[in-house]
């Protein structure tokens, strides 16, 4: 059955609220899923860290939002997996909100297309999906019994494992699962990047994605412009 709910993809924001909001008052949707990444912006503070929990906190409470973590969320959700930007003084100010980073979805999936943070290789797939499942059954499981890893980080992004898992997959290491379109951020660029079906939009907040009848259409959009 073709799914005619049209979903805008925003990856990752890493602070940019306002071009977020921009966005979804720009472009007609009847749900938003975020790729991951709301804190560690370039210019950031202890002030708009907790501006941005809180907003995100807010965002959460909408019916038409699906929230994902990406490995900037999972750093001062567990200070062990911290990465570039943590700081103890910005985890407080997240603290000091309502919001609960728990409650974070670790992936998303509308017919045969997969939404993670930093996208699921086959390399990692094959590595760990010893019962032989279906993608969507593979990471409903992952994330129910053993979901610390799924955030497995390879040599790539400076991490001692064989292969990264969906926070952490690097685009030159991600491969194409057979079967499985795929959208993701995580790896910033200049432009978008695409293998096969499968989408990497961190463009460092100038690109989204819209899906709608099973198809994938990717555009821009500049604030202001």
């Amino acid at each position: 059955m073709i799914n005619n709910t049209r979903t805008l993809v925003i990856p990752d924001i890493h602070t940019r609220i306002r071009l977020a909001e921009s966005i979804i008052d720009y472009e007609p949707h009847d749900q938003i899923v975020f790729l991951g990444d709301y804190f560690d912006g370039y210019d950031d503070s202890l002030e708009i860290t907790h501006q941005v929990a809180e907003w995100l906190y807010e965002s959460m409470s909408k019916p038409n939002r699906i929230h994902l973590l990406g490995n900037h969320d999972l750093s001062y959700l567990n200070p062990d997996y911290r990465c570039s930007g943590y700081s103890e003084g910005k985890r407080w100010a997240i603290k000091n909100t309502k919001l609960n980073l728990n409650n974070l979805s670790h992936y998303y999936m509308i017919g045969n297309i997969l939404l993670t943070h930093a996208g699921l290789s086959k390399e990692f797939y094959d590595e760990c999906n010893y019962n032989s499942r279906m993608v969507g059954s593979f990471l409903d499981n992952m994330v129910r019994t053993n979901k610390t890893r799924l955030y497995n980080c390879s040599r790539v992004r400076g991490g001692l494992d064989s292969f990264s898992g969906i926070l952490w997959c690097d685009f030159e290491e991600f491969v194409p699962i057979d079967g499985v379109r795929q959208i993701f951020g995580h790896t910033n660029d200049k432009a978008v990047r695409k293998i096969g079906d499968n989408y990497c939009i961190d463009t460092f907040g100038s690109s989204y994605a819209v899906i709608q009848n099973g198809e994938i259409e990717i555009k821009t959009f500049k604030l202001g412009g």
